[in-house]
């Protein structure tokens, strides 16, 4: 996106601070509760004894590491950074905007819950797409960080998880 054009985004939002709130709220929400399933989701496997805790544990944990590596090794200047503008919401973070590591942590736990509960797969997919949205909306990442994001976090994970399961 152009400057102008993440400009004529934020001052929509700036112009209704009602849209304004619900996006905050829609972002700080989905990924609390990304990471509230997330929890329940650990917390029912251990109740249940279930093996398949090590590996909802243990890929996302990599995969969070492995991000964030290639976070810093990218080290791509955020669109308010190279772009001159203010996001929509206080954030003075410079650089590691590539891939974006909310979209890569919700679409990672979203793929890994797919051996657990696939209905709940899907409503963490459907946050991961809303953070993803978020995300942009508010000016602190371009549409290439999410998708990124996403695409890494969904592939490492299936990848891990296959592993996983196939060296068992």
């Amino acid at each position: 996106m152009t400057a102008d054009r993440y400009q004529a985004v934020l001052d929509w939002f700036r112009a209704r601070p009602a849209a304004k709130f619900l996006l905050r709220a829609v972002s700080l929400g989905a990924v609390a509760a990304v990471y509230l399933l997330y929890a329940g989701l650990a917390l029912w496997l251990v109740w249940r004894r279930d093996p398949a805790l090590r590996p909802f544990l243990a890929v996302p944990a990599v995969v969070f590491v492995l991000g964030t590596a290639l976070r810093r090794a990218i080290n791509r200047p955020r669109p308010y950074e190279a772009l001159g503008f203010a996001p929509l919401f206080p954030k003075d973070t410079k650089g590691q905007s590539f891939p974006s590591r909310h979209c890569f942590s919700a679409a990672c736990i979203a793929v890994a819950a797919l051996q657990i509960l696939p209905t709940a797969a899907l409503v963490l997919g459907v946050l991961a797409l809303l953070i993803a949205l978020s995300r942009v909306l508010s000016g602190v990442h371009y549409p290439s960080d999410v998708l990124g994001g996403l695409v890494f976090g969904a592939a490492a994970s299936w990848l891990g998880t296959t592993l996983w399961f196939f060296f068992a």
